[in-house]
């Protein structure tokens, strides 16, 4: 008993150590930002979802799907880099943050032109290019800006202004869903692509320009644009297999299930993404955090994260029965066109605990400079995903979608625990030799 209790202690003490001073600062207000943010999308998704209907929406989502899988190429990993190498070293904040805008405003341009092409291959013909060039433009150029402005403040731990802008965004967004619902006149998918275009530029700007004002004005260092162009593409894969694994589902029901069910399975997905905010306001406090701690060795990028594992994992275990419950009521928030969302939801309900179990051993393995190893495990499982996709989903639809996503979150959790205990152990054993040397 007096060892239970020990035990017990020990894990209050982590579980104090983790949330201590300017990590509980910055995830409060990352909760608070995002939080906010979260309210105000889910008005907006509200008001889409129900003047959309389950097809208009389901269109929609199948574009902004198949450019999320392109917009980690945007700018090539430079906001990440910003933040690993600005948390270490403020001086250099100015010349990556022109590097991420530089090379967010050229690959881009050439990604929205891509888009278009690939989008005339694996998006239905009711779908109008122009939709597709401002969902594009907005994703690719202008939403990657805004991005990269948040990170710099992210770089320097003033998670406060990273927050603000989150709200914002959620503010501007909702502004532009009222305009679909009250100003536009006939609520199609052309007008919200283009009003999703002109909220997400306005947010963009206003961003850049803040961040200019406090940090500093942007500074091209096209040596180092070339040298670290490897680091960053590690990072680009890395996300856009994330995105891969995650959301492809949508954009294959929409070509090879119907817009409808595509709509059902994305609406069930927002729910489910509403529930992680705490788990991503975390991750978005700590993650520089993991740049300073894997300095010293996986050993200690790990145990840093294993601190936060057991606050996601707790938070986790009280989403999935909130999901559960609160399933039942969507038909009566969304229409009848969702009413088969309730199960999606609780079918989905046990997608935060295995995030929260990967999540954060992704970033142990960033932190501590095998960004390599996380990526290949990536790539892997996105490409085994869209398989399984392809395979599946026209046979099962939405349940197919869901099955194969949580497959694709146990997969990542093996890959990741399993890549970090080789890790440790030939740390350990470099450790032995290195004393026995010496």
């Amino acid at each position: 008993m007096l060892a239970r209790w020990m035990s017990f202690g020990k894990h209050l003490s982590k579980l104090h150590s983790a949330m201590n001073g300017l990590l509980l600062r910055n995830t409060l207000w990352m909760l608070l930002g995002d939080g906010i943010r979260l309210l105000l999308q889910m008005v907006y998704f509200v008001i889409i979802a129900r003047t959309l209907g389950a097809s208009g929406y389901g269109l929609f989502i199948g574009v902004v799907t198949l450019v999320a899988i392109l917009t980690p190429f945007s700018s090539l990993g430079r906001g990440e880099l910003l933040i690993m190498n600005v948390s270490r070293d403020k001086e250099l904040f100015r010349e990556y943050f022109g590097n991420a805008l530089f090379m967010t405003a050229v690959s881009g341009i050439a990604l929205t032109v891509f888009a278009i092409i690939l989008g005339r291959f694996l998006l239905p013909e009711s779908i109008s290019t122009s939709i597709i060039v401002w969902v594009a433009v907005s994703d690719l150029i202008m939403y990657r800006v805004l991005e990269i402005c948040g990170q710099s403040y992210q770089a320097f731990e003033r998670l406060k202004r990273t927050a603000q802008l989150n709200m914002l965004m959620g503010v501007v967004r909702l502004a532009g869903a009222l305009a679909l619902l009250f100003v536009a006149a006939q609520h199609s998918v052309e007008e919200w692509a283009i009003l999703y275009f002109l909220t997400t530029g306005v947010m963009a700007v206003a961003a850049l320009a803040l961040v200019i004002h406090e940090l500093g004005g942007p500074q091209l260092h096209l040596q180092k644009v070339v040298k670290e162009w490897r680091s960053g593409a590690y990072f680009s894969i890395s996300q856009s297999s994330l995105v891969v694994y995650s959301d492809i589902g949508k954009t294959i029901l929409v070509k090879y299930a119907s817009a409808q069910h595509a709509g059902i399975y994305a609406a069930a997905s927002r729910i489910v993404d509403v529930t992680l905010a705490p788990i991503y306001s975390l991750m978005s406090a700590a993650f520089s955090r993991f740049f300073q701690e894997g300095k010293y060795g996986i050993t200690a990028s790990v145990r840093y994260a294993n601190k936060l594992l057991l606050i996601s994992l707790a938070y986790s275990a009280i989403a999935w029965l909130g999901l559960y419950l609160i399933a039942p009521v969507l038909p009566w928030i969304l229409g009848e066109d969702y009413r088969f969302a309730v199960e999606a939801v609780q079918w989905m309900a046990l997608i935060p605990l295995l995030k929260s179990l990967h999540f954060f051993a992704a970033d142990a393995l960033t932190g501590a400079g095998f960004q390599g190893w996380r990526s290949a495990i990536q790539v892997f499982v996105a490409a085994l995903v869209a398989v399984l996709h392809i395979l599946i989903v026209p046979l099962f639809l939405w349940k197919g979608a869901i099955v194969v996503s949580i497959i694709g979150d146990i997969l990542l959790c093996c890959g990741y625990w399993g890549i970090i205990g080789y890790l440790q152990r030939r740390e350990r054993i470099v450790g032995v030799t290195g004393q026995l040397t010496n």
